[in-house]
């Protein structure tokens, strides 16, 4: 098992956000997160990567690869973000530096890490491995000068440049037309292949029918269903799950 989470809860101030949240990854798995927006979803990767606001309190258990998470000092954090736990921001303007080109922002999250290897041919990969056809112009750019379907793929560039253990994905796919989807959603599938593992909340269930091994499903900070993604397709056992199912 890579990640296991047991009786997360999590509070912003007085806001119960997450309650008594149980689940795990194993490795080489996809696992989806669907719910409605404010159900909690976000914060789930949040919690994992140690991102939370000062105001909130945590409690429960967050464990990976046999460490626990929860209370883990900033320094043994940073070790662990990008090099075995990365994550793809739903907002990619709000990560990328607009002061710097795209290629030395993904060289640095390599670096951070790596002292062998060619920081600027791994950086030059990850963009491909991600979509980007014309790499070379990209990794020269500024992200001002980049679309949002572009800023999107930098992002899960600098994620899976160290080729992490386990990719946190927040609705990564939202800002690319539908062949460009395709492309990050075989990287996520090629990762599974090579041992590695995704948590992806989505509120896309073609998302979801594509990539997912196990889903689970998020409202008002509970878990209302977990199943294998054929379970939650042909066989929905909360009305909730249900309701989200004929929606689409």
């Amino acid at each position: 098992m890579l990640l296991e989470v047991r009786n997360l809860n999590l509070f912003y101030g007085e806001r119960h956000v997450l309650k008594d949240v149980s689940f795990h990854v194993d490795r080489g798995e996809v696992v989806c997160i669907v719910g409605e927006s404010g159900s909690g979803k976000s914060s789930i990767l949040y919690s994992i990567l140690g991102l939370l606001p000062k105001d909130s309190k945590l409690s429960g258990s967050i464990r990976f690869m046999d460490k626990e998470l929860i209370n883990l000092p900033e320094g043994e954090y940073k070790r662990l973000r990008g090099r075995h736990i990365s994550i793809v921001f739903q907002e990619p303007s709000l990560y990328l530096d607009p002061l710097f080109k795209v290629g030395p922002q993904i060289e640095e999250a390599y670096r951070a890490h790596f002292r062998e290897g060619n920081p600027k041919e791994k950086a030059l990969m990850a963009l491909k491995n991600a979509g980007v056809q014309d790499a070379e112009r990209v990794y020269n750019s500024y992200p001002h000068h980049l679309s949002g379907g572009l800023k999107q793929r930098v992002c899960i560039a600098i994620a899976t440049v160290c080729g992490p253990d386990l990719v946190l994905a927040d609705e990564p796919t939202t800002a690319l037309d539908v062949s460009l989807q395709g492309r990050i959603l075989k990287l996520f599938r090629d990762m599974k292949g090579e041992g590695r593992s995704v948590l992806l909340v989505t509120h896309d269930f073609g998302v979801v029918a594509e990539v997912a091994d196990r889903v689970l499903v998020l409202k008002d900070g509970l878990i209302v269903e977990e199943g294998s993604v054929f379970d939650i397709f042909d066989n929905p056992k909360s009305p909730y799950t249900r309701e989200l199912l004929e929606a689409i």
